[in-house]
């Protein structure tokens, strides 16, 4: 807590509205709709002049700007204090981190810096840089797990995914830390020891670069500092040929950070950190010797003996080593118990060093090119598929993880002295075994030089990569899949040749994007239509995040403008993707290869003014069709525009599937358009239990009472229709 003397931000809380000029601290976590924003350095305003308050404010925005680390910026808005839920306390949890104010919402100005951007700031530009990188040539998930393995943005993952790694107690894959930099060090130097062997301790330097360049990498923030301290002392202590004293560097480099911030013992970060690299000092060499032992006999008769080999020995001890370490704290900290936690970090965690080697290769070449990174970018989509494949796997299983509280202090001693026990029964074991040596095989020792090892690795990957892009290549059909984007629109449309449309993106770019990806090619990161109907943000939100993360070829949106933040925020990131913009008018029309043909029905030449909402009347309306198929799309319009369309393009109306206008609200949806349209079947793209009633029962009893089959993707979730012009599938998510 700041000194009894000092101003406390906190003293305003709950005080009504304050203005305070603040400094952001941290890069900005973004969790699809909202941004939290840490603050600090902050200044009250007070009579017209500026008082400087100790401690930090937490901020919860939609602002869509773009915010970074040490951004100056200046907040109106009401302060309140942090509240525990669901037995979370949550206030001291904050508290960690000198955060006492938390704050909703209010508005936001971007001010000027007082000082040249220090080094802290530019790696974290760099960091960005990289983030969006890697975001442009990886689809979701296996993009957002890439980005949180190399750059710790857990905040960029699903509820689902995140579930998942807690589930299978792999959750601190997510969290750059003692255990993350520790398996990278075994990483590298099992490689470095196999290209350059012991001369002049080579490895060991280079292994301290890579470690640093690492941790400059992911912004240098002080748990990823604190983790690369910790793996330091293992080096150095490697480096003096002194391993036996590791133990000792480690401890003084723990009481060392300590000393300076003893708050450090009650975080996470730092427990984990302290207790991974204490793990693979005390217990790396002798798993590493009964690993090596237990290989021996399996793979005697297979050709295995590659230098591979042995850096996979490397990677499952310190695996092995750390985990075993952490595994109090982390089910404590989770409040689960793993039942396959073991199982899952073995089939795991010892590709985790390729997944991020693949990944920084990625990253690093996109920000060249994206052609160059390709090769890369499947390599990284590879690994990461394959560690959240397995991890959703077993997280499905119902006995994969068990309630558990903090273990009691006196399990923690058993357990830890057990640990700590291990290496001297170990060196007891080796001892009276030193003279019993392992039998060695010329044969084996011959085939060492073998092409055919080398080639394997990369030949395998390469036959994976071509059969995953043969079974994920179009299937000459039209799918139209109305995404469940909550309180929102969001349609894609595939043709039979695989071009793509997008209509809308929803309020959550993260959602939008998972849900395209998921229904995309590994390899195309291309969208050849963006269709922004309207500019409202359960509409248009999601994709400032879409135009940023594929290559947009061409936008259709209405010729209107719009006065907000949202809107201009559109308009700056179009400009930057320099794609070709096209005002929406009625009559336009697209050839989407194979006879798919898209059609703009609304806004007409004039547009409408001065009804009920103009910015909703005038959205584009989008029609399609394939062979005897087709669907309409009807954005948000509401009873005037409907009243128009009819009027002037009551023959082109008719279709197969409608989107239902404006998320079934009672504003729309008249009977007389239900009429022209004649729909087989309806969607309704709206959120559960919504604010705004949708759909409106009134509207339910008009599709009824046309024999309309209605969908809503609150209780189907997503729905994907199929056609190949003339017969037509249904399909959702829905687990029912």
């Amino acid at each position: 807590m700041p000194a009894a003397d000092d101003l406390i931000v906190s003293s305003y809380n709950e005080s009504g509205p304050v203005v305070i000029e603040a400094v952001i601290c941290e890069e900005p976590e973004s969790g699809g709709r909202y941004t939290s924003l840490l603050m600090d350095d902050i200044r009250v305003t007070e009579d017209g002049s500026q008082v400087a308050a100790d401690g930090r404010v937490l901020l919860t925005t939609s602002d869509p700007r773009p915010f970074h680390y040490g951004d100056a910026v200046l907040f109106r808005g009401t302060l309140e204090t942090p509240r525990a839920f669901d037995g979370f306390d949550y206030p001291r949890y904050l508290a960690l981190s000198g955060v006492y104010s938390t704050a909703f919402q209010g508005t936001l100005e971007l001010r000027p810096a007082d000082e040249p951007r220090p080094f802290l700031v530019q790696l974290a530009t760099a960091n960005n840089a990289l983030d969006s990188a890697v975001a442009r040539v990886l689809p979701d998930p296996e993009g957002s797990v890439a980005r949180s393995l190399l750059l710790g943005r857990r905040g960029l993952l699903s509820d689902d995914v995140q579930d998942a790694f807690v589930r299978t107690g792999t959750a601190h894959l997510l969290a750059i830390s003692g255990l993350h930099l520790g398996i990278i060090v075994a990483a590298i130097l099992g490689i470095l020891l196999v290209l350059l062997g012991r001369s002049f301790y080579l490895y060991v330097w280079i292994g301290l670069a890579a470690l640093w360049t690492y941790a400059m990498l992911t912004g240098m923030n002080p748990p990823v500092v604190r983790a690369a301290i910790m793996a330091s002392t293992f080096l150095f202590a490697e480096l003096a040929g002194r391993q036996k004293h590791a133990p000792t560097a480690l401890a003084f480099a723990a009481a060392a950070m300590v000393s300076l911030d003893p708050r450090l013992l009650w975080t996470i970060s730092f427990q984990m950190s302290v207790l991974a690299m204490g793990g693979i000092v005390l217990l790396f060499h002798p798993l590493r010797a009964m690993l090596e032992s237990t290989s021996r006999g399996l793979v005697a008769r297979a050709p295995l003996d590659l230098p591979v080999s042995s850096l996979m020995l490397d990677v499952a001890a310190a695996t092995v080593a750390a985990t075993a370490a952490i595994w109090p704290i982390s089910a404590g900290t989770f409040s689960q118990f793993s039942v396959v936690g073991v199982v899952v970090s073995l089939l795991t965690l010892p590709l985790l060093p390729f997944a991020l080697a693949a990944v920084a290769l990625t990253a690093i070449t996109a920000l060249i090119s994206t052609s160059i990174a390709a090769p890369f970018a499947w390599t990284s989509w590879l690994f990461t598929t394959y560690i959240v494949k397995v991890i959703e796997s077993f997280a499905a299983l119902p006995w994969a993880s068990v309630s558990l509280s903090a273990p009691e202090p006196w399990i923690l001693v058993v357990y830890y002295g057990t640990l700590s026990a291990l290496p001297l029964a170990w060196h007891v074991w080796q001892r009276r075994n030193a003279g019993i040596q392992p039998r060695t095989d010329s044969t084996r020792e011959d085939r060492r030089g073998s092409a055919l090892h080398y080639a394997l690795p990369p030949l395998l990957l390469t036959a994976t990569l071509i059969w995953a892009a043969v079974l994920s290549a179009p299937d000459g059909r039209l799918h139209v899949s109305i995404l469940d984007v909550g309180q929102g629109d969001s349609i894609l449309v595939q043709s039979p040749s695989g071009r793509t449309v997008l209509i809308d993106g929803g309020p959550d770019g993260r959602r939008t994007c998972a849900l395209v990806d998921g229904r995309r090619p590994f390899w195309d990161r291309s969208i050849d239509v963006v269709v922004a109907t309207h500019p409202h943000a359960d509409h248009l939100g999601g994709l400032l995040s879409v135009v940023q993360r594929y290559g947009i070829s061409m936008v259709i949106q209405p010729a209107i403008q719009c006065d907000s933040t949202l809107y201009e925020q559109w308009r700056d990131r179009i400009v930057a993707a320099d794609c070709t913009v096209v005002s929406a008018a009625r009559g336009q029309q697209m050839d989407l290869g194979d006879g798919t043909l898209l059609h703009v029905l609304n806004p007409g030449e004039m547009p409408l003014s001065g009804t009920s909402d103009d910015l909703d009347n005038n959205g584009v309306v989008i029609r399609i069709t394939y062979g005897d198929i087709s669907f309409l799309f009807a954005a948000d319009i509401r009873a005037e525009a409907e009243r128009a369309l009819t009027g002037h393009a009551a023959s082109e109306l008719q279709s197969d599937v409608l989107k239902v206008p404006h998320h079934g609200s009672d504003s729309s949806s008249t009977e007389r358009f239900i009429a022209a349209v004649g729909p087989r079947i309806a969607v309704v793209s709206a959120g559960q239990e919504n604010a705004y009633g949708h759909p409106h029962p009134a509207v339910l009893d008009r599709y009824a009472a046309a024999r309309t089959e209605l969908a809503t993707t609150c209780s189907h979730c997503t729905v994907e229709f199929v056609t190949d012009g003339a017969q037509l599938w249904i399909r959702n998510d829905s687990p029912a």
